[in-house]
């Protein structure tokens, strides 16, 4: 029987799952799932984020608050970054990302049958069909 589209699709998607990628983000989103702490830190963080951005869009903050916040929410960075269950998986994820985005460039590339340029990813040298694989 034939495969259909949605077939090969999946296929691909459960392949890109099976790269060392897909395999090293898996497993760092597993450790920080099982990680209250680092949970509970990165939950902290996007809660006061999204306070702030709030705060911002509601022009509640005055010039030297909003440098205050953002002196806060970049050290609140800063203790995101020391924690390595929460900067294994920022790297993992960023690494899965890129190798995704390198297959949406050759998929996109073979749709208009360009040629993928000598980076691999697909692009035609403009900015305005980059698929963000640089």
């Amino acid at each position: 029987m034939e495969k259909n589209v949605y077939e090969l699709a999946r296929e691909l998607a459960t392949a890109v799952l099976e790269t060392k990628e897909g395999q090293k983000v898996s497993e760092a989103r597993f450790i920080f799932d099982n990680n209250e702490e680092a949970r509970q830190q990165l939950l902290d963080y996007n809660i006061y984020k999204d306070a702030v951005n709030s705060r911002i869009e509601e022009g509640q903050l005055s010039r030297e608050e909003m440098q205050k916040e953002g002196g806060k929410m970049a050290q609140m960075v800063d203790e995101l970054k020391k924690n390595p269950i929460i900067n294994d998986m920022v790297k993992a994820e960023a690494e899965f990302n890129m190798l995704v985005n390198r297959v949406i460039g050759i998929f996109q590339a073979s749709l208009t049958g360009e040629d993928e340029n000598e980076d691999g990813c697909g692009c035609s040298g403009g900015c305005g069909s980059c698929s963000g694989c640089h």
